[in-house]
């Protein structure tokens, strides 16, 4: 029996983030480690826009390089930056969610960036050849569940 008070949107978004879950593309993929997770709090001096909003920032360490994010909130949605740094010729970076993949352009120092994200999980995924793919654990860009998955 089907309950007729439910939103469809969010019955869509849910079954999403489910098939994602079982998202059998990257079963062979390295995980990336998390090295470091940082979320803004009063007593930690970091850079704050002009709401006085600090980033979250992530680092993952993969065989060789490594992936700096910065996740700042803007509004109700959020803007990521990174790097990535290390011994690499080649590098793609693609931003996972659960609807879509999205291929980001990294430039030739290493930087990519991804503008007006709607709060939801997401993952990043990086290819370079010769090695395996490497994929982060799925976190959130959501301003209110600054937080990994």
């Amino acid at each position: 029996m089907r309950n007729k008070d439910a939103d469809p949107a969010q019955d869509r978004a849910g079954r999403a983030a489910a098939l994602a879950a079982f998202d059998r593309s990257v079963d062979g993929a390295r995980a990336a480690r998390t090295a470091r997770y940082t979320v803004p709090s009063p007593e930690q001096p970091l850079h704050r826009d002009h709401d006085g909003i600090a980033p979250v920032v992530l680092r993952f360490d993969m065989e060789g390089i490594h992936l700096d994010l910065q996740v700042q909130p803007c509004g109700g949605h959020s803007a990521l930056s990174g790097l990535v740094s290390g011994d690499f010729d080649h590098v793609e970076v693609h931003l996972r969610r659960p609807d879509r993949t999205l291929r980001l352009f990294v430039g030739a120092d290493g930087r990519f960036d991804a503008a007006d994200l709607s709060p939801g999980p997401l993952s990043l995924a990086v290819e370079r050849p010769g090695h395996p793919l490497t994929v982060t654990e799925w976190f959130t860009t959501s301003v209110a569940q600054q937080q990994t998955l």
